[in-house]
């Protein structure tokens, strides 16, 4: 009888399971809609899991100030952006680092990729992405373990203890990824290089490969000896996190590095 009875409320809690996870989802999607703008808002809606929901609202607090100015082009920028004078300068600058790394290691040569990365791709890669799933989770536990914030229909301060606690909290592990709409790839603030040799990517942008072969074989020497040799509008390397092949721009005219469209 007690098998029987332990069967029954299995069946019964994995029925109610779904609409509680749902009115959850509601209640913490409304919450942290309260205090961020109608991009990040919007971004937070892709982002169906808890925890990777919650780490993007977390840099959405923290670079709230300045968040509208940085977020990543609509479609239509990065349309107007193809064959404009901020694209022809960049890759006039990609060349001659390339040209100055192909005489400085013969037989090797530098491939970036110089599309724009657009908030879809972000989103895509923030809900997919391991280093965010961990700090994700480890997120969602330390919120979930305090007693002074409840996630739940009922507490109308929610919005703004979310807010603070978020503002607060350090992930760990830090993620490699920017929160979707902040990353400076968006507007083409920062290129990725890469190492080619006979065409093949042999130090590729990918951080289990930092120690190995960007150190291990030199290669972050030699890329940032060529870009500051012929690449003065990059700055870089980028070291939280740790990727020697990010590199920032910052094109000499400001204005060829952005594109103002109206929506």
């Amino acid at each position: 009888m007690t098998t029987l009875r332990s069967v029954v409320f299995l069946i019964s809690l994995a029925a109610l399971s779904p609409p509680l996870l749902a009115i959850d989802a509601v209640v913490l999607q409304q919450a942290l809609s309260q205090n961020l703008p109608e991009p990040a808002v919007k971004a937070l809606t892709a982002i169906p899991d808890p925890g990777r929901k919650l780490l993007a609202a977390r840099s959405y607090y923290r670079s709230q100030a300045g968040l509208e100015k940085r977020w990543s082009w609509s479609e239509a920028q990065i349309a107007a952006y193809e064959g404009s004078p901020g694209q022809k300068a960049l890759l006039a600058d990609i060349a001659r680092i390339d040209a100055h790394f192909r005489t400085a290691n013969p037989g090797y040569s530098l491939y970036s990729n110089t599309k724009v990365r657009s908030l879809d791709k972000q989103i895509a890669s923030w809900n997919e992405n391991a280093s965010v799933g961990t700090a994700a989770t480890n997120l969602l536990a330390a919120l979930t373990a305090d007693p002074n914030v409840h996630v739940d229909a009922g507490n109308a301060k929610l919005p703004v203890q979310l807010k603070s606690w978020l503002g607060a909290h350090a992930p760990s592990p830090s993620p490699n990824l920017a929160a979707p709409g902040l990353s400076a790839h968006g507007q083409m603030h920062a290129i990725d290089f890469q190492i080619s040799q006979g065409g093949n990517i042999i130090a590729p942008a990918d951080s289990s490969k930092v120690a190995p072969i960007w150190r291990g074989q030199g290669w972050d020497a030699k890329l940032k000896a060529s870009i500051a040799a012929a690449g003065p509008a990059f700055e870089g390397p980028l070291t939280s996190p740790d990727e020697p092949w990010h590199y920032s721009y910052s094109p000499a005219h400001e204005e060829t590095g952005h594109v103002e469209i109206s929506p």
